[in-house]
């Protein structure tokens, strides 16, 4: 079971981050950084972990990254095994390469509801590259799944 609430916290954290895309798309464009937005904007305020990106990226970059970071999670949410690595992996390359505090910080808030959280993920060096390699990523299995669904007999 409690498989169910690890999910249920990244589906939350998910939203978070859905809606604070959102809140800097309405707002965003007013300010150069996300530590602009950050200090201006009280809905922002809510959401901490934004506080641990690089505050020198414009909220349009942080939407980009955003995006590409969490792009995989729906979907791999719904796979019957989780592939644990692959939710921290594309986070932390796409909002906290070259920002390894930033990383900690994140880490730290996000095991406090999933304790498996960037598990083999944390050791690796911070790195700037376009695409380093980003261990353990299947994003479906072969065959499609019905769980949690039973099978129809």
């Amino acid at each position: 079971m409690k498989d169910a609430y690890e999910r249920r916290a990244l589906l939350l954290h998910l939203g978070d981050v859905l809606e604070a895309m959102f809140c800097l798309s309405r707002s965003g464009a007013r300010y150069a950084t996300l530590g602009h937005a950050l200090a201006a904007e009280d809905s922002l305020a809510g959401f901490t972990w934004l506080g641990f990106i690089n505050t020198d990226t414009s909220p349009q970059e942080f939407a980009e990254r955003a995006a590409a970071a969490f792009f995989l999670w729906p979907k791999s949410l719904l796979d019957e095994e989780l592939n644990r690595p692959l939710f921290a992996s594309t986070v932390r390359h796409d909002l906290f390469a070259g920002n390894p505090q930033g990383w900690a910080a994140y880490l730290a808030e996000r095991r406090k509801d999933v304790a498996w959280f960037g598990e083999g993920v944390e050791e690796a060096p911070a790195t700037t590259e376009a695409d380093p390699e980003i261990p353990n990523i299947q994003t479906s299995s072969p065959g499609l799944s019905r769980w949690p669904w039973p099978e129809k007999t």
